[in-house]
């Protein structure tokens, strides 16, 4: 049996313990390192030990996920990484599947989730929790009802801005475009919406889960 070689990245202590003991009960898996740090000692942590299946904490001291998963996957493009991780933001879900990350995985999955994740990351398939997957096909839809309404990427980035109690003043500074801009914008957003105030376009998004 060809054992599938792991190295843990996780800053807590006591998850990595038990997520080391875990998958080393396993009878196919190794956990032949473990890292509490990301950044440079990451790199070196993956260098050193040359892992088949890099369990990659999505929250970690000293580096920013999605950069470090980037240059990981291009240094060493035969390591799969696998994230594991207690957030199903659709923003780190997405960021990282995009540089490279094989599997997302989330710690409150059912045990037997991630040694099967691990065995498909080794073979550099991808895998991801129900959850997960449920979060990414939510986001679909989302985008093809506003693509339906006619909203333009601009109008929805402002109208998600609207729900999240911001000023017009608040989305031109955050977007940075002038204030008219934002009016002319959101003019818009109540004619595609069929609304006439703010209010109304707020909660027309949140009843038909826009936003």
């Amino acid at each position: 049996m060809n054992m599938i070689r792991v190295v843990l990245a996780e800053d807590h202590h006591v998850v990595r313990a038990a997520v080391a003991e875990f998958l080393n009960k396993e009878p196919d898996m190794q956990v032949v390192g473990q890292v509490a740090e990301g950044g440079l000692v990451l790199l070196d942590a993956v260098s050193k030990w040359q892992p088949d299946v890099l369990v990659l904490d999505a929250h970690m001291p000293g580096h920013r996920i999605v950069e470090t998963a980037q240059i990981l996957h291009v240094r060493f493009p035969d390591v799969h990484i696998l994230v594991l991780s207690a957030y199903d933001r659709q923003e780190y879900i997405e960021g990282l599947l995009k540089v490279g990350a094989v599997g997302y995985v989330l710690k409150d999955d059912s045990p037997d989730t991630l040694p099967q994740a691990v065995r498909a990351a080794a073979k550099g398939q991808q895998w991801l929790s129900p959850k997960v997957a449920a979060v990414l096909l939510r986001n679909v839809r989302h985008e093809s009802e506003l693509d339906a309404l006619g909203l333009t990427p601009r109008e929805q980035e402002i109208l998600k801005l609207m729900a999240a109690g911001c000023r017009n003043d608040e989305i031109a500074t955050r977007l940075v475009i002038s204030q008219q801009t934002v009016k002319n914008h959101v003019r818009n957003i109540y004619g595609k919406l069929g609304v006439e105030t703010r209010v109304e376009a707020v909660l027309y998004a949140l009843n038909h889960n826009l936003v």
